[in-house]
């Protein structure tokens, strides 16, 4: 008879798979060991699997590296809309009388 495992279940037994042996936890559980890899996949494309051994400080310092890059873009693209209002002023301003604005000629 076929035996329906847990989202839980298979959780478990994944985690378990970092401390047995991988023969024998699937001999315990009487399943064929290729179904535990089969579940080792299928956590993963969910985003469910167990955190390894200090994976929850990796994340964490990946984490703070995605905040800076995100604080230094968002200090870019502030400095560069900034920019960009002065240099529109400038062509208001220019543009005001309906002529076309000129720059000084160049001495030679």
């Amino acid at each position: 008879m076929n035996r329906r495992w847990s989202l839980e279940e298979k959780q478990g037994a994944v985690e378990r798979l970092r401390s047995t042996r991988h023969r024998e936890l699937a001999k315990e559980l009487g399943i064929q060991k290729r179904q535990l890899y089969e579940w080792r996949k299928q956590l993963q494309r969910l985003g469910k699997e167990p955190l390894a051994e200090g994976g929850e400080q990796k994340l964490e310092g990946e984490n703070r590296q995605l905040r800076e890059a995100l604080a230094r873009k968002v200090l870019e693209a502030d400095f560069l809309q900034g920019a960009l209002r002065r240099i529109e002023a400038r062509r208001r301003t220019n543009a005001g009388s309906g002529a076309t604005a000129s720059t000084k000629k160049s001495k030679k």
